[in-house]
């Protein structure tokens, strides 16, 4: 059904005004200005590009503003230091204290109420966390004077008859003296013969007979057993001889002993002990091989090892004795304004005498004075600063460490890194700028062009890596430019392959066909057109290989092809050294298991960072720099 409408009813909108095109209210974006708006947007990218560009920059910078002492000079005093950080040391974290595990400890120094104990060897009392301080017991059978007590057991081979050991040290015996042996087991089928030999070479003696030898006593009960004394002078070497009665079927026949001592008729008292570590050191003592032989072990000997917590920096930087002539203490208060009018001289020694605080002595302790043809010398025991004798106003922080040359770990990881990061761009460069070009030709052209590339391609990159760089190490040798050419050789050939992809990808498009229809060359239809679409994946595998780059350069200093220490390379204003961040955990990856566990931690930081960084980074930029995305929020 069909209505009818009135035309009176309708009338024409705007029908006497003037239409005009209205200006446009915001300000048209460009290209880039419309990327970098994209960029923004997302906070964490600009986060993890700020703290990219402050890395770089530290990289730069750090160290040029630090005393190259710190990084260029090995200082064997300083070496392999914790960190230690303002602030963080008062709360009992990076405080420059180091964790040290089984240190054999000197058994002297055992409290009688706490029953600890610490070592003294390379260790002073003053600086050790007695509150971290715990003690432990190791059973072991190293012959080794760090092990205390324990038995010593003389084995019969199988198929020999007997076995013989001989001290290291000749023994006296006196008119009257007599030896105890201690033996914590001894077999029905064996005797235990003790000896004392003129010599402690085999070759000097015919047998057991031999006048050479003179026949102690004999044992046969385990137990303590005292030989009769011995009737006159006697003087060698000792010697314990285990016989058996019959061969040993499986070498298992022994004698174990608790101690062998030496005791005086006279006085009943012990003049020589062989037990535990001294008992173990005889020696094999054979006249035939063919009758004789054994083994002779340490079995449940018992060392104390001590775990505690040490401040490095206290004991490296107090004060440290040290003689020093006349000349030198009186050059060292003409250096040093002021520091004579310190002086306090002990009442009780007038030989001694102390300075104030921050002068290069802190106090003299004794006065040597030496009279030569008439000439007196004079030469003062003092305790120096230890700051000023290493270099310091105040004790320094390193807030990374130091390394195993004693050079700051802070300086020499953003110098390593600025090495890494400018082999990277330097390699990653040249990589997407030969995998553009091959890249974009194969896909561009395709067919016949496109299969041969490709089959070259891989050729190219099914050498091993392993072998590849051993070659180029033997004909140009270890260093900068083998590892550059080494990272170069293949690593085009990923940049190529993503070029490839993005270009079929793009080639068939609609606007592509009509550059083409139109009669735009090639150069203008894959730079104008086709690039910048796949600029944004092209972009991010490039930021995304530098990281990689720094990777390899890591892998390969760990198995020696790397940069190596003691290089360089100018490259105009830069000079590259032998540092990198490779370098620099190949160095500290050999202290591990010595507990400096920062002289790893800190540089792999530093690279898990960078490897973020950049990955945010780099998907940022391909987001950006997508002209798909233009206009969009």
């Amino acid at each position: 059904m069909s209505k009818k409408y009135n035309k009176a009813l309708f009338s024409l909108v705007q029908e006497n005004d003037r239409l005009k095109d209205k200006p446009l209210q915001t300000k048209q974006l460009t290209y880039f200005q419309d990327a970098m708006l994209r960029f923004t947007k997302n906070k964490y990218n600009v986060i993890a590009s700020v703290i990219l560009f402050i890395m770089i920059l530290m990289s730069i910078f750090v160290p040029i503003l630090t005393p190259s002492r710190f990084y260029e000079t090995t200082n064997s005093e300083l070496t392999t230091l914790p960190p230690r950080v303002p602030l963080l040391e008062d709360l009992g974290i990076l405080d420059g204290t180091k964790l040290y595990e089984n240190q054999p400890i000197d058994r002297d120094t055992i409290d009688p109420e706490t029953g600890l104990g610490y070592p003294i060897v390379g260790f002073e009392e003053q600086f050790i966390d007695f509150s971290t301080l715990q003690n432990q017991v190791i059973i072991g059978n190293d012959k080794s004077p760090l092990f205390v007590g324990g038995t010593v057991e003389l084995y019969v081979n199988t198929s020999r008859t007997s076995a013989a050991v001989i001290s290291g040290e000749i023994v006296t015996l006196f008119n009257g003296d007599y030896v105890n042996v201690d033996l914590g087991s001894m077999p029905e089928i064996g005797t235990l013969e003790i000896y004392i030999s003129e010599v402690n070479l085999t070759s000097s003696l015919l047998g057991w007979d031999d006048e050479k030898l003179t026949l102690i006593g004999t044992v046969n009960q385990s137990g303590v057993t005292s030989l009769d004394p011995v009737k006159e002078l006697t003087n060698g070497f000792l010697i314990l001889r285990y016989v058996l009665e019959e061969p040993s079927d499986d070498g298992r026949d022994k004698v174990v002993f608790n101690t062998v001592s030496l005791v005086s008729g006279t006085t009943q008292e012990v003049s020589k002990e062989y037990t535990g570590y001294n008992l173990s050191m005889f020696k094999f003592f054979i006249l035939d091989s063919t009758t004789e032989n054994g083994r002779y072990l340490r079995n449940g000997a018992e060392m104390i090892i001590a775990s505690f917590r040490y401040d490095e920096y206290e004991a490296l930087f107090s004060d440290k004795p040290r003689i020093i002539g006349a000349n030198e203490y009186n050059q060292i208060l003409l250096d040093n304004p002021g520091m004579a009018e310190t002086i306090t001289v002990d009442p009780n020694n007038p030989d001694a005498w102390s300075f104030d605080e921050g002068f290069p002595i802190a106090a003299v302790t004794d006065v040597d004075r030496i009279i030569i043809a008439g000439r007196e010398y004079i030469n003062y025991k003092v305790q120096i600063n230890g700051r000023y004798s290493l270099g310091f106003d105040e004790t320094p922080y390193f807030i990374f460490g130091t390394d195993v040359f004693g050079k700051d770990l802070f300086v020499l990881i953003w110098l390593g890194l600025r090495t890494s990061l400018l082999l990277g761009f330097l390699a990653t460069l040249f990589n997407i700028i030969i995998g553009i070009i091959w890249g974009a030709t194969s896909a561009y052209y395709g067919g016949q062009v496109d299969m041969l590339m490709e089959r070259f391609t891989d050729i190219w990159g099914s050498f091993p890596q392993i072998t590849m760089i051993g070659i180029i190490t033997v004909l140009i040798g270890p260093g900068f430019l083998a590892l550059f050419i080494f990272v170069v050789y293949d690593g085009w050939i990923g940049a190529a392959k993503v070029t490839r992809f993005q270009f079929y990808r793009y080639k068939g498009s609609e606007y592509v066909l009509a550059a083409r229809t139109l009669g735009s060359s090639d150069r203008r239809i894959i730079f104008k057109h086709i690039l910048p679409n796949a600029l944004g994946t092209i972009v991010t595998r490039v930021v995304l290989a530098i990281p990689s780059v720094i990777f390899l350069e890591v892998n390969l200093s760990f198995l020696g092809f790397g940069i190596g220490n003691g290089q360089t390379l100018t490259l105009g204003p830069i000079e590259l050294t032998g540092t990198s961040i490779g370098v620099i955990l190949n160095d500290g990856q050999q202290q591990i298991f010595a507990g400096n566990l920062w002289l790893v931690i800190f540089p792999a930081l530093i690279v898990a960072i960078l490897m973020i960084t950049f990955n945010m980074f780099g998907n940022a930029l391909r987001d950006a720099l997508n002209p798909q995305l233009r206009g969009s929020e």
